[in-house]
């Protein structure tokens, strides 16, 4: 698989805003893949730009207090956290107290590797090391043909020429996320955060942060607040101006989660897994995205349709017509899998994924 099709399939996961909103910030460091500014006072932002190159494709950060520097996230390959410990170095002569991954999955996690070759302690929540062994370890080297067989049929099946570039688009991104595993180095979290010991305060010197486990984009999800500048690193639990990637969701307990962001203070900033910085109205705006999917997912359930055709049969509205979507599969099918699965509704054994997930 060539690069610029990995680099197209990620680029999806951007705002395409993005360069606009970003443009009028003078960066500390810009790399093209990423862009790194300065948002307060020792705390420094990344914003990947996965249309010039994968080696973030994920938002991530750095916060530099007087004592301690804390990075935030693994991002998609050893290049992209090799970017946050320069920007730590650049910026504080402090010691490292570790970097953050916000969870397991590869684009969050893979360039991990270069944090263990400096020797940074890399936290997360306690299932993230299980969870990328299953998913991605026990795949490096294997076949993949039967695990791209399901995809393939389903793209042979398509019901009309919409259905056939969808599933186009799925299968390329499949494919994308096998070579990225057989790719890979992994590197696992040494420093494991057990759910009873969250939320975990770290005092960096002038500046907190305060790592919280909320699931619902995977039953690993942290976040990392900064209580003094009102900023939240969310990870994926918050995606700009796109359908969020749900392969490891509980749509319901996430919509939750949104919930309690939107209780957050008016002067909140969160810097999402993906797109730019934002407030509450991106909140807002993905909550109502999440109540649209649940709604079709009802009326599909209510019609007694099946859960492929509550994918098939899902329309973007108007509002949401300008968003970024990963591939139909990640985005709209799996998050009516996990509906299906949370309102009771019967899922035919032919339609649960064994495959692992991005």
């Amino acid at each position: 698989m060539s690069l610029d099709r990995r680099q197209f399939l990620l680029a999806a996961l951007a705002s395409p805003a993005l360069a606009a909103r970003q443009r009028d910030t003078a960066p500390l460091l810009d790399r093209g893949f990423a862009r790194v500014t300065q948002f307060a006072p020792g705390v420094y932002v990344t914003i990947a730009d996965s249309a010039k190159g994968p080696q973030c494709a994920s938002n991530g950060g750095v916060l530099a207090g007087r004592d301690r520097v804390l990075i935030i996230e693994g991002h998609m390959q050893p290049a992209g956290a090799a970017l946050e410990i320069e920007v730590a170095r650049m910026v504080s002569k402090a010691a490292v107290r570790g970097a953050v991954d916000t969870h397991f999955h590869l684009d969050h996690t893979f360039g991990n590797i270069a944090y263990a070759e400096q020797r940074i302690p890399i936290l997360a929540h306690e299932k993230v090391t299980t969870l990328m062994k299953e998913q991605y370890a026990a795949l490096k080297g294997a076949d993949k043909a039967p695990l791209l067989a399901p995809h393939e049929k389903k793209l042979a099946q398509a019901a009309d020429g919409t259905d056939k570039k969808r599933k186009e688009v799925d299968l390329a991104t499949w494919k994308w996320m096998y070579d990225a595993i057989d790719a890979g180095t992994l590197a696992y979290p040494n420093e494991l955060l057990a759910t009873a010991d969250l939320p975990k305060r770290i005092d960096l010197g002038g500046m907190t942060a305060v790592i919280e486990f909320h699931p619902g984009h995977t039953a690993t999800d942290v976040i990392v607040r900064v209580p003094e500048h009102d900023l939240v690193f969310a990870g994926d639990l918050l995606f700009n101006h796109s359908y969020p990637v749900a392969l490891d969701a509980d749509m319901i307990a996430w919509r939750k989660v949104l919930d309690r962001f939107a209780g957050y203070s008016r002067r909140t900033r969160f810097v999402p897994g993906h797109g730019a910085v934002c407030g509450r109205e991106t909140v807002a705006h993905q909550s109502a995205l999440f109540d649209d999917l649940r709604a079709h997912a009802e009326k599909m359930i209510r019609a007694g349709a099946s859960v492929d055709e509550a994918e098939r049969r899902y329309a973007v509205p108007q509002r949401f017509q300008g968003y970024g979507l990963h591939s139909w599969d990640f985005t709209v099918g799996a998050a009516m899998r996990s509906y299906f699965t949370k309102l009771s509704a019967p899922l035919p054994v032919s339609n649960v994924r064994i495959s692992p997930t991005i």
